[in-house]
């Protein structure tokens, strides 16, 4: 057998992949709207430094214990099931970095609103298409949104 550098070794260690109930599409779109109106009264705010700012918390907003602060109020949380935890910082940045570029898009000049609007469209749509309503950023991340209130995720652990 050739030698592999442990890799077949490491994915059969890997846990396998938990498959959680998809959360309520309802509660996603509410509590990405929270995020939406926080984004944009920041990005606002100050300007220039405003626009950095929202851009930060679109990219990071998962990373504290899996719950942006739409995601908090609403009773959602980001979480990994392959290590069956949260979302961190790092799987947070992965996951959002389509809706940053939906943002930054958004910043363009005339035309950036049509862009912005095409990322989310497609991003909404894979929400409610999904099976496990997993979006672009999800399936780079491997993350899933789970609903506090349907399904525990602390017994998980």
């Amino acid at each position: 057998m050739p030698e592999t550098g442990g890799i077949l070794e490491k994915q059969q260690e890997r846990t396998p992949i938990s498959v959680f109930p998809k959360a309520t599409v309802l509660h996603r779109f509410i509590a990405k709207s929270l995020d939406v109106l926080i984004v944009l009264g920041v990005g606002e705010l100050t300007p220039p430094y405003g626009f950095w700012v929202a851009l930060w918390y679109v990219l990071v907003a998962d990373g504290f214990s899996g719950r942006s602060i739409g995601k908090r109020l609403i009773g959602l949380q980001t979480w990994v099931p392959e290590v069956h935890a949260p979302a961190g910082f790092k799987d947070s940045i992965i996951r959002n970095v389509p809706l940053a570029a939906g943002y930054v898009t958004f910043h363009i000049p005339y035309v950036g609103w049509l862009g912005a609007i095409a990322i989310l469209g497609i991003e909404a749509l894979l929400i409610i298409g999904n099976e496990h309503g997993l979006r672009i950023g999800d399936e780079l991340a491997h993350t899933q949104v789970v609903d506090e209130t349907i399904f525990d995720v602390e017994s998980q652990t």
